[in-house]
C-alpha cells in the first residue's frame, strides 16, 4: 500500500456539494471519459463533460480582475471555448441534448495548486455559457448524481505525488495503481498527502472525503490508464489522451460496466 502521511481531520463532516444531473431516460446511456493532459471530457450517451485547456502563468502579485481580463492567458481561455462552441454548434442534436460539465484543471486559471479548486471565472465562461445553454462550470473535484449513483471526478496528477510521498513504493510498476486505489479508499480522503504536498483549503476539506464509498471515482491524471474495482467501488483513470494513443474509456451505468475505447485515424 501506498501509505503517505495524512493530515488529521478534525472538522464535522458536511454535505459535500453535488453536481446534479437529470436521471437517465434510457438504460443504455453510457458516459466517456477522455484526458489531456490538463482537461477531462466525460461523455454518458448524449452527455458530455469538457475542463478547460488552457494553462494559466501566475506572478508574485496579484493581479486586478481588469488586468485579468485583458491578459494575454484569459484571452487564450475565451478562444479556446469559443472553438469549442463553434465545434458543438456544428451537431444540433448534441447542442440541444447534451450537458457539458467543465472541471478546472492545476494549470488552469485559480487559486494555484490548493485544492478544492473553484469555477473557471465568469468573466472567462460568459459567451460559451450563452452559446451552449447546458453548461455548467464547477468544481475539481466534483460530485455528480446519475439517478442513483454517485460519480466523483477529481483532476489532479495525484499518482506520482502519492509515489514521491509514500513510505514503502511496490516493487513492480504494475502494482502501483493498486495500491493507489487502496491507500485513497482505505484513508477515506482524495488527497491523504501533507498539507506541503497538496494545499487544501481547509474550510471546505470535507468535500475531498470519500465516506461513505461512492459509486464510481474518476481519477484524471496523467499516469497510464487503469481500471479497478475496490470495495464495490469502480475507480478509473482514462489517462492522457495524445500520451495513450487517443484512447478513453466509456461508462455504462446501467451495469457499472467500463469499456475501453480509442479514435482511429488520427
Amino acid at each position: 500500500m501506498l501509505n503517505a502521511i495524512t493530515p488529521t481531520h478534525n472538522r464535522k463532516s458536511q454535505q459535500p456539494v453535488a453536481a446534479e444531473e437529470p436521471k437517465a431516460t434510457a438504460a443504455t446511456a453510457r458516459l466517456s471519459l477522455l484526458v489531456r493532459r490538463t482537461p477531462l471530457i466525460a461523455r454518458y450517451r448524449h452527455v458530455m463533460f469538457k475542463a478547460s485547456s488552457s494553462s494559466f502563468s501566475s506572478s508574485s502579485s496579484q493581479p486586478s480582475p481588469l488586468a485579468m481580463c485583458q491578459s494575454p492567458e484569459t484571452a487564450h481561455n475565451k478562444e479556446s471555448l469559443k472553438a469549442l462552441a463553434d465545434a458543438i454548434s456544428t451537431y444540433p442534436s448534441i447542442h440541444s441534448s447534451s450537458r457539458f460539465v467543465f472541471v478546472p484543471g492545476p494549470e488552469d486559471p485559480g487559486p494555484g495548486s490548493i485544492l478544492p479548486r473553484p469555477p473557471l471565472a465568469d468573466h472567462i465562461t460568459e459567451e460559451f455559457r450563452q452559446r451552449v445553454p447546458f453548461s455548467i462550470f464547477t468544481t475539481n473535484p466534483c460530485r455528480i448524481q446519475y439517478c442513483n449513483q454517485e460519480i466523483v471526478i477529481i483532476r489532479e496528477d495525484l499518482v506520482n505525488k502519492m509515489c514521491r510521498n509514500c513510505i514503502h513504493l511496490p516493487n513492480s510498476n504494475l502494482d502501483i495503481p493498486n495500491h493507489f486505489v487502496r491507500t485513497i479508499l482505505c484513508q477515506g480522503h482524495l488527497t491523504p498527502l501533507p498539507l506541503y504536498v497538496s494545499p487544501v483549503f481547509w474550510a471546505y476539506d470535507y468535500t475531498l472525503r470519500i465516506y461513505p464509498v461512492p459509486d464510481v471515482i474518476i481519477f484524471a491524471d496523467k499516469y497510464d490508464p487503469f481500471n479497478i474495482s475496490n470495495t464495490d467501488c469502480i475507480c478509473l483513470n482514462p489517462g492522457s489522451f495524445p500520451r495513450s494513443g487517443f484512447t478513453f474509456k466509456v461508462y455504462y451505468p446501467s451495469n457499472r460496466t467500463v469499456e475501453d475505447s480509442k479514435l482511429q485515424g488520427l
